[in-house]
Formats: structure tokens, C-alpha cells, sequence
């Protein structure tokens, strides 16, 4: 028998590589997770790791602790180990939370109970929103500290929906190295692990420098930190008209449509700013606010149009063009909200409206006038607390007009201090210099509550300032009903109530404080309800008018029937007199209605007509249908309500995760196994690709070979389920 000798030496460093080889894992998260691009069924989630190794999520519906035991996973390889995790998940359910590690093959580097997310709400959703922004944060301060954990104090265990950068987010000079220790790390373990993140950027961000302006990131070669660092929406992917730049975007939470600006970077080849109304950023931004179809709208940038903390609108240049050329154009559409930061304090404005000045005027101050330059006419400041005086919300109707803009500058979340001549500014109703905050609001339906959260010994919350808004409310509402019959009325507003039931009707109960009651008037003629807050601001009025006669209109017969993914709307009437036209309104709570659609009637007949109408996009659960008539003379009558639950039985979803020249990436998502059949064709209709998958259920990435332009690509699963996608390749 031959005896082999092995070289100590050679054993020993192969011991000391296999060594390292099975243990880089206690070393290899150097950043996150955060969260980006949120959606109703999908999420990006990003890291960073000391080591290149592939990229594995996992995920589920409640928190387990064991690591890697999720029954949802999905690794995105790519051939290619990375540093920078970007991972897309979806086939996830709207508005629901989900508990997620993230790591590698083999390896788990974290999986705690703050690591989960929440998904998207869908567009119609009524639960309450909830909504955090932070600017000139990124300066790893005591102060930056002590807002974040003041913060989380505050909001204890209810979720945010979504957390706004305003700029600034890395001091000084916006190096990954700053962003590394200025921000990611400060927030880190807990913010960033749980809350979607949408940035802006600021001055700070672009180096500070105005040789930088023009690198707004619209191709890799120029790409600074901050857009390598973040995963913005500029595909429409949320909603909104499509930016396809890094530095500016909009996306939709809610009813909420959100808009983050570039306030310093240039655009047109380093030619034009946010302020120029013909550059391609504010093109950009009249299509996309032409388009926006939600209740509430957001505009967030850095530079602000009003200020005189640390830095003044009044004769710093580029804030005088942001107000005197760009704020007409949110104005005109009808922008609720603007949130700047740039200046380290928070100053909030009454309601204005037209108040722009040119910079050859007298300063700013000089030309404020309450009576002309805000909505309401006065110093109305829209402090919804039931104080007396002028401590009233504002209200106004929605839509894209001019009903006045709140202007907020919220830059005390890190840097904080300094005041400019004239402070505190005349168009703000509110202003603090002094102490450091963030600024949250939430929006429940037709009302939005804004607040400055700060401190004096953190993490104990102090609110400095408060703000309501409401819209559609202070209503007079007509109906006719018939002796006996029963109405629920509804007031228009979420929060305190208290009804005053008219003489005459024995039947209601008095005393009622429920945002619907139901009247049942048991005697003809014409009776006021009135419904009030407990602030004497809010006030509906409905007017019921009782007849002893048979009502002029009789639906024999009204049906409400799911018909695939459409809910079918049929009804019949056996008499109609005077009758103008039918309305179907849709809720998905039976309580808040949206108008779905009219159709004409049939104006005075005896004879049985049928009428129909379809719902194409029911939303996701329980659908509530309530069928009304108008009259020639304007009355209201209410007949019955339908209820259909809807559940989308889609199996097949697909997202695009990386378009650039050579490759486009997709994440195509199936319920089941099978075969999925793809096809790709240019914007002429050209057939390019055509490819047959056999994909396991859940995520598989796939990559088309595609050269610079625009195409439709095509997957159609064995079910016949077709989705189509649309790729630009620059």
C-alpha cells in the first residue's frame, strides 16, 4: 500500500478558504432593506452587501421568527453575483401586510417583526392614509435622531403609507459615503424597514454644486449617489403620466396623487429648470396634473416658493422663480399641497391663492394682503380644534381649479435654525425656527389632517402647529320619499356629528350622533334634517319632502350580477312621470357612494321599460350599487341597494425590472404551473420574439434580447388570461 503525504501549508489555506467561504454571511448587510415602488401587488425591495452574491426574498402573511421558513420565495440570480440588491416581488394582495427576510442562497441576513410591508390600498379605498415627510434630514444630528424617534413615538402601531423626502437627504455633498452615514444608517432599523420611500432631491444631494445640475440621471454614465441609491416610479408604474427620468416622478395612494420634483437639477441638455414652464420637467408636469383623476394631490420639491428661516424667497433668486413663474401652473390644477424643504425650520401658510409678486415689487412681505391673497378672503388659518374665532378648516370643492394651495416648508427633521429679515414670513399663519420636527398627515376620504410633530424632551410628541382641510362638505340635499317609508341620510364629512330632527317628525329618534341615521317620517310635508360637527364649522342640510301618494317613478325590479370580472346593473320601472334620468352609485362600504353612471329615462310612460348599466372595474371584496332618480324638477329619490362581492380570479401578472439597450428584464408571475406563451412586437405592429415558457408557479425572471425603441410584449397562459406590457428601450 502506497502512503500519500499532503502539504500542510497547501491544507491549511484551503481549510482557511473554505473558512471564509462559509462564513461571509456575518458580515456581508452594509445597507437596508428599503422599501421602493410600492404597488397594489407588488414591491421593490433593495440591500446592500459587503460580498456579491445572488439575491433571495422571502415573504408571508404573519411574522414567523425561525429564519427562511416563509412559504413565499423567490431569488433573482441573473447569472451574476451583485453588491446592490434590487429585488421586485409580486403576485401580493391589495392593501395587505406582509412579514419578508432578505439574503441569499443558503443565508438569511435579517428577519426580524419590524421587517414587513404594506401593499398598496386600491384608488377607491375609504380606510384612513397615513403619510410622514422629512427634509434637510440627512446630517446624522441629535436632532435627526431625536424627530425620527419622536416620530415613531407618536404613530405607535399604526402604518404609514407611505415616507416623503423633501431633499437634502445627505449632507454635504451628497456622497454615497454621506448617505451611508447620514441617513441609511440613522433610520436603518426601523423606518426604512417598514415604511415605502419616496424621495425628492435637494440641493445637498447634487453636491451643492452647480456643475452637477445637469446630472439628473436620465442614463447610467451620469447617474450621481442619490439616483443610483433609490427606485423611483417614472414608468407610471403607480399611476401618473410616465417621467422616465430619475429625478422627477408621480405615483397614486388612495385617492392621493403624489408629484416629487427636481427643483435644482437641469433638464433639455443642462439648459432648464424646474421653473422654466416650456423645459421638459413642467411640460412633463402640466400633462401629468391634465391627467390626474384622484380627490387629493401632492407637490413636494426642495426649493421652496415662501420662506424666511434659513434662507428667503424674497431675494434668493431661485426661489423667486419657483414663485413668481412655477406655483401658478399647481394652482391652476388645483394642487391641495406643496411641501418644500431647503429652509431649516417649518413655516405653514394660510390658504393662498394668486399671491406670485415679481421680484421688481416691493419684498414679498411688503405685498401681502390677506384679502386678496388667500382663498378665503381673510387670515382664516384652518385650525380644526373648536377654538373661537377664525380657527375653522378650510373647505373648498374638488377639482382641477383655483380654490388656493397650502404651502408648507417642513426642513427641521436633521438641520434646524436661522431666521432671514422679516421673520417670521406674513403668508404663513404658522412658523418655528427653533425646534426640530417632521410633518404627518393623514387623509380620510374627503378630509385631509395635517400636523408638525415635534418635541421639547424627545421622544415625547409635541404638535406645534395643526391644519384640516375638507372637501364637498356643507351640503343641501333634496329627496321625496312616501309616508312610512324609511331613508338613510348620510353627512358628508368623517368626524363628529350631532342631528337635529325637525318638529313634526315623531317617528326619528332625536339625540342621534352616527354619521348616518335613517328618518322615517310618518306624516306629510317638508322636513329639514340637519346635521352639525361639534365645532359649529360643518353643516349638511336634507330636505325631505313626504307625499301620500305612490311615487311618481316604481321600480318593479332592480339586479345586480357578477358577469366574469364586470358586475351586470339591470332594472325595470312600471311608471314614470316627470322622470329625468336613473344614477348608479357604487361604495365599497355602503356608506360613501361615488357616482358610476346616468342613464336618461324614459321621461313619462306606463309601459314596463328595462335599463342597464355596467360596472367594468368593480373593486376588490364587497361592491354596494344604489339606485336614485332625478326628476325635471331637480328632486332625488332613492330606491334600493344591491351588494356583490368580487374577487379577481386573474393567475397571471408580469413586471418589467430593467429596460436598457441590449436586454429587458421581466418578473413574470403565475399561480399555477404551465406553459406561458410570449410575444413581442415594435410599436408597428412587427412581430420580433415569440417564445414558449414552462414555468413552475410563482416568479421567474425572464430576459428578451431588445435593441433601443419601443415595443408591446405579449404572455397568454394555458387558461387564455392575456396581459401585455409596454417596454421602452433607450
Amino acid at each position: 500500500m502506497k502512503t500519500y503525504t499532503l502539504n500542510q501549508p497547501f491544507v491549511c489555506i484551503a481549510i482557511f478558504i473554505a473558512f471564509l467561504a462559509n462564513n461571509t454571511h456575518a458580515q456581508t448587510l452594509t445597507r437596508g432593506p428599503y422599501l421602493q415602488v410600492g404597488k397594489q401587488d407588488s414591491i421593490t425591495i433593495r440591500w446592500r452587501t459587503s460580498t456579491a452574491t445572488d439575491s433571495k426574498v422571502t415573504w408571508g402573511s404573519s411574522y414567523i421568527a425561525t429564519p427562511g421558513t416563509y412559504s413565499n420565495t423567490f431569488t433573482q440570480d441573473g447569472g451574476t453575483p451583485v453588491t446592490e440588491h434590487i429585488v421586485r416581488i409580486g403576485g401580493l394582495s391589495a392593501d395587505t401586510k406582509y412579514w419578508y427576510s432578505i439574503g441569499y442562497t443558503g443565508t438569511v441576513l435579517q428577519q426580524t417583526s419590524t421587517n414587513y410591508f404594506l401593499t398598496l390600498p386600491p384608488n377607491n379605498t375609504t380606510r384612513k392614509l397615513r403619510f410622514l415627510a422629512i427634509g434637510d434630514c440627512g446630517n446624522n444630528s441629535t436632532n435627526e435622531v431625536n424627530v425620527k424617534n419622536t416620530f415613531l413615538n407618536y404613530i405607535g402601531s399604526n402604518d404609514v403609507d407611505g415616507m416623503i423626502l423633501l431633499g437634502d437627504n445627505a449632507y454635504n455633498s451628497g456622497l454615497d459615503a454621506e448617505f451611508q452615514t447620514n441617513f441609511f444608517d440613522v433610520y436603518k432599523n426601523d423606518l426604512l424597514r417598514n415604511i415605502k420611500l419616496y424621495p425628492a432631491p435637494g440641493n445637498h444631494d447634487y453636491g451643492n454644486s452647480t456643475s452637477n445640475t445637469g446630472n439628473t440621471g436620465t442614463t447610467p454614465a451620469l447617474s450621481m449617489p442619490y439616483h443610483l441609491n433609490f427606485t423611483v416610479a417614472s414608468n407610471g408604474e403607480i399611476g401618473g403620466v410616465p417621467s422616465y427620468a430619475k429625478n422627477y416622478y408621480s405615483f397614486n395612494i388612495g385617492s392621493v396623487h403624489f408629484i416629487s420634483l427636481d427643483s435644482y437639477g437641469k433638464d433639455d441638455g443642462n439648459t432648464t429648470n424646474l421653473y422654466d414652464t416650456t423645459g421638459k420637467q413642467a411640460t412633463w408636469l402640466k400633462a401629468d396634473l391634465a391627467a390626474n383623476t384622484q380627490r387629493w394631490t401632492v407637490v413636494y420639491f426642495h426649493h421652496p416658493p415662501y420662506t424666511k428661516t434659513s434662507h428667503t424667497s424674497d431675494t434668493e433668486m431661485d426661489l423667486v422663480a419657483v414663485r413668481e413663474k412655477f406655483i401658478r401652473i399647481l394652482e391652476r390644477f388645483g394642487v391641495d399641497l406643496v411641501l418644500c424643504g431647503h429652509a431649516h425650520g417649518y413655516e405653514r401658510s394660510y390658504l393662498l391663492k394668486g399671491f406670485y409678486n415679481t421680484y421688481a415689487s416691493p419684498l414679498l412681505d411688503a405685498n401681502f394682503n390677506a384679502a386678496l391673497y388667500t382663498a378665503t378672503g381673510n387670515t382664516q388659518n384652518g385650525v380644526y380644534d373648536g377654538t373661537t374665532g377664525n380657527y375653522k378648516s378650510f373647505t373648498y370643492n374638488s377639482g382641477q381649479y383655483n380654490h388656493g394651495t397650502v404651502y408648507t416648508v417642513a426642513g427641521s427633521a436633521g438641520q434646524v435654525g436661522g431666521t432671514s429679515s422679516g421673520y417670521p414670513q406674513d403668508c404663513m399663519y404658522y412658523s418655528n425656527a427653533t425646534n426640530g420636527g417632521c410633518f404627518y398627515f393623514e387623509v380620510d376620504n374627503n378630509r385631509l389632517d395635517a400636523k408638525f410633530v415635534s418635541y421639547t424632551t424627545a421622544p415625547t410628541p409635541l404638535i406645534r402647529d395643526q391644519f384640516t382641510i375638507f372637501k364637498d362638505v356643507k351640503k343641501k340635499t333634496n329627496y321625496s320619499i312616501t309616508v312610512g317609508q324609511s331613508l338613510p341620510v348620510t353627512a358628508s364629512w368623517p368626524g363628529t356629528y350631532s342631528w337635529t330632527i325637525p318638529p313634526g317628525d315623531g317617528a326619528t329618534p332625536a339625540g342621534q350622533t352616527t354619521r348616518t341615521i335613517t328618518v322615517t317620517p310618518n306624516a306629510t310635508g317638508t322636513f329639514d334634517y340637519i346635521v352639525a360637527d361639534n365645532y359649529g364649522d360643518l353643516k349638511d342640510t336634507f330636505s325631505v319632502t313626504v307625499s301620500a301618494v305612490p311615487l311618481p317613478v316604481v321600480v318593479s325590479a332592480f339586479n345586480a350580477t357578477l358577469n366574469n370580472n364586470k358586475v351586470q346593473l339591470d332594472w325595470s320601472t312600471e311608471v314614470e312621470q316627470d322622470n329625468k334620468y336613473f344614477t348608479i352609485d357604487r361604495s365599497t362600504d355602503g356608506v360613501n357612494f361615488q357616482l358610476l353612471g346616468n342613464t336618461d329615462g324614459a321621461v313619462n310612460t306606463n309601459t314596463t321599460h328595462w335599463y342597464h348599466l355596467t360596472d367594468l372595474a368593480p373593486a376588490e371584496g364587497v361592491n354596494y350599487y344604489r339606485l336614485s332618480e332625478t326628476s325635471l324638477d331637480g328632486n332625488k329619490r332613492y330606491f334600493d341597494t344591491r351588494r356583490v362581492t368580487y374577487k379577481n380570479g386573474k393567475t397571471l401578472s408580469c413586471l418589467v425590472i430593467n429596460q436598457q439597450s441590449g436586454a429587458a428584464k421581466l418578473v413574470i408571475s403565475t399561480n399555477k404551473p404551465g406553459k406561458i406563451d410570449c410575444t413581442v412586437n415594435d410599436i408597428s405592429g412587427r412581430e420580433i420574439l415569440r417564445s414558449t415558457y414552462s414555468l413552475p408557479a410563482g416568479n421567474t425572471i425572464k430576459e428578451l434580447p431588445l435593441q433601443a425603441g419601443v415595443y408591446i410584449v405579449t404572455l397568454v397562459n394555458a387558461a387564455g388570461e392575456k396581459i401585455s406590457n409596454k417596454i421602452i428601450i433607450e
